[in-house]
């Protein structure tokens, strides 16, 4: 259940660090690697996995700002 938490964890920090809030994801994947209680291999992919669909929302994010080109209001 530890290793649970961990890997859901990394994933959270780095999806919030991939998207517009600021996070430090580097740092809990640092510190989970340092602890040796989890594979390696296996944290770099929850971590990878975080961070790209952190991309996918900033895109999707994009895509629907961008109906609001047109207004006046808009910068």
């Amino acid at each position: 259940m530890q290793d649970l938490a961990a890997y859901a964890g990394l994933f959270m920090s780095a999806l919030a660090a991939a998207t517009l809030w600021p996070a430090q994801s580097d740092s809990v994947l640092t510190a989970l690697l340092l602890a040796g209680q989890q594979k390696p291999a296996l944290l770099v992919a929850v971590a990878s996995a975080g961070n790209v669909l952190g991309s996918v929302v900033n895109w999707l994010l994009g895509l629907a700002v961008e109906r609001y080109r047109d207004r006046k209001w808009f910068p």
